[in-house]
């Protein structure tokens, strides 16, 4: 298994290198609900979670809706 290197909200971390965004969301525990997650400053839409792939050297960020008033 080849892992990967990503930047995941500033901190550089291992990855296997066929998992899927949805994967890491998983594997790392990250908050799913009223998230928008972006790659390489691109947003990438809940539906396409599981099917986007992550390649060396991907920066990826979220971003939490906080409700406000």
């Amino acid at each position: 298994m080849k892992l990967i290197h990503v930047t995941i909200n500033n901190q550089k971390k291992q990855i296997k290198e066929s998992v899927s965004l949805q994967g890491i969301i998983q594997d790392f525990d990250l908050p799913s609900a009223g998230t928008v997650f972006t790659v390489n400053n691109q947003i990438v839409p809940k539906g396409h979670w599981d099917n986007t792939s992550l390649n060396e050297g991907d920066v990826i960020s979220l971003f939490q809706a906080i409700a406000g008033g």
